[in-house]
């Protein structure tokens, strides 16, 4: 570790180095390095990278990404050669003929023997052309070792196979591990102009984990390799925890500024509740989306074309509901207005019921007889809106029709006890009683005493029965609607009395 973080301040010092000779210099800049600077340690961390490629160039970039790729490439084959060794394995470990299950074998020995060769080539070229003053030793390829045939040739060939299948899980991690460096130095590019699409199509095709279904051995070594390698089942195992313990944190943390938010509009701005809630909600939304984004970066997840496709969907659900930006207008002039608030009890949009919730599109109202109603805020904004529990107190008005026949001052009388015996009647303002229509069938007498908003439906039924219980008392009689028939008889000059 020390001696990567060695050979990291030497890179670094050198293109610090540069960069002064090129700001001091008089003559042109010299032209980009021709060699590779960053893969002079193939494992450095992922972090360092990051450093390192930041002051880089477009073309020097290109340089570093074609490094990074053959490095890749290199491990790649060399996983592809084993695969197909280990193929070769399990032909040899069913193969009746010694002679030809033998030949099979030193096949296979020598293609992981070149493979190996070719990688250890491969990296120790890179490598070399990009170390500066670094002595770090190379480490070493895992790769298939010799072995020899004095055994039964299937247990030799299952030997072969199980080293074969160790060094895949290990070369599989190696490959890993190249992909994600050379992730950084593409984004790098990709941020400065480069073209990466080639780069990007390669590392998803060999980046995959391969199992060789025709053997249960070989199955369960890939399942158990990749579980416990560094750079596959650990390091999802982390990512899947870190994606948990992020959304558990944006959750809380939402509904803690929902709160928070609420109480402060509450308390200090003092706005309706349906705009608190309104606003409470949306700040919850917003955060758990955020959260939800921030969470998908820990499992490896790019959101970048996430985000756009989001703005894109938007964009054409905005078009495709342009009526809904109405709704959304009318409920924002409601939220400004403040024509009504949560528990009043409005008739609007031709629903009247108790006002639950609002949210920018729509209105939710509970009816008395207990359906939940919701009404487009358009609707509501532009009809009328008549709000019953706005003021404190409200006038009962009350009308009782007696006949010609009856006193109409007896029964003003009684109205006037049966309202001044309640005790929900408001004195102020003072009720008032007087007969004030003469109709077809009927003498009119109006009632109308004020109460309290919550006891009007009370003072309203109670006072109706009991006007009506003292009428029957008394005999005043409450008539029906009557039309009164006049007959009358004319004599026709035509009969026999008229002649006579």
């Amino acid at each position: 570790m020390f001696s990567r973080w060695i050979s990291t301040v030497i890179v670094l010092t050198n293109f610090w180095v540069g960069c002064c000779f090129a700001q001091e210099g008089t003559e042109a800049a010299s032209p980009p390095p021709a060699s590779p600077q960053t893969t002079v340690d193939p494992g450095v961390p992922i972090d360092n990278l990051v450093v390192m490629v930041k002051p880089l160039t477009k073309t020097e970039l290109e340089v570093e990404a074609d490094a990074w790729f053959e490095l890749l490439r290199g491990k790649a084959g060399q996983i592809a050669v084993l695969r197909l060794g280990v193929r070769e394995a399990i032909d040899a470990e069913s193969e009746t003929n010694q002679k030809t299950a033998k030949e099979k074998i030193g096949k296979v020995e020598q293609a992981a023997q070149n493979a190996e060769q070719v990688a250890e080539e491969t990296e120790k070229e890179i490598t070399q052309v990009a170390e500066t003053d670094s002595s770090e030793p190379m480490e070493e390829t895992p790769g298939a070792d010799s072995t020899e045939t004095n055994g039964s040739t299937a247990g030799v060939a299952s030997k072969i196979k199980t080293d074969l299948l160790a060094d895949i899980n290990e070369l599989q991690e190696q490959r890993t591990a190249l992909n994600d460096r050379l992730a950084v130095v593409l984004d790098s590019l990709e941020e400065k102009g480069g073209d990466v699409e080639e780069y990007r199509k390669y590392s998803v095709a060999v980046s995959s984990v391969e199992l060789e279904t025709s053997d249960i051995e070989s199955v369960w070594s890939g399942l158990v390799g990749w579980a416990t390698s560094k750079e596959g089942g650990q390091r999802w195992a982390w990512n899947v925890t870190k994606f948990i313990l992020i959304l558990l944190c944006a959750y809380l943390v939402a509904g803690f500024l929902s709160t928070f938010v609420n109480w402060l509009l509450e308390r200090k701005i003092r706005l309706s509740q349906l705009a608190e809630r309104l606003i409470a909600n949306i700040i919850k939304y917003v955060l758990l989306l955020v959260g939800f984004a921030v969470a998908l970066t820990a499992l490896e997840i790019d959101v970048t074309p996430v985000l756009a496709a989001i703005g894109a969907t938007g964009l054409v659900v905005g078009l495709a509901l342009q009526d809904s930006l109405s709704n959304v207008a009318s409920g924002l002039m409601i939220l400004i207005n403040r024509p009504f608030d949560v528990g009043d009890v409005v008739t609007a949009g031709g629903v009247t019921g108790t006002v639950r919730q609002m949210n920018l599109v729509s209105t939710n109202f509970r009816t008395f007889d207990n359906q939940t109603i919701h009404v487009p805020n358009n609707e509501i904004w532009n009809n009328v809106i008549t709000n019953v529990t706005a003021n404190r107190t409200r006038r009962v008005d009350l009308e009782f029709c007696i006949g010609y026949d009856d006193s109409f001052d007896n029964a003003e009388g009684i109205i006037k006890e049966v309202v001044e015996e309640h005790e929900l009647v408001l004195n102020d303002p003072a009720p008032v009683v007087v007969t004030h229509a003469l109709a077809d069938s009927s003498v009119n007498i109006v009632c109308r005493p004020w109460a309290k908003t919550a006891d009007w439906w009370q003072v309203k039924t109670d006072i109706t029965r009991e006007v009506k219980r003292r009428f029957d008392a008394i005999g005043i009689s409450i008539p029906y609607p009557q039309r009164d028939v006049h007959v009358y008889q004319h004599l026709s000059s035509t009969s026999p009395k008229s002649i006579e």
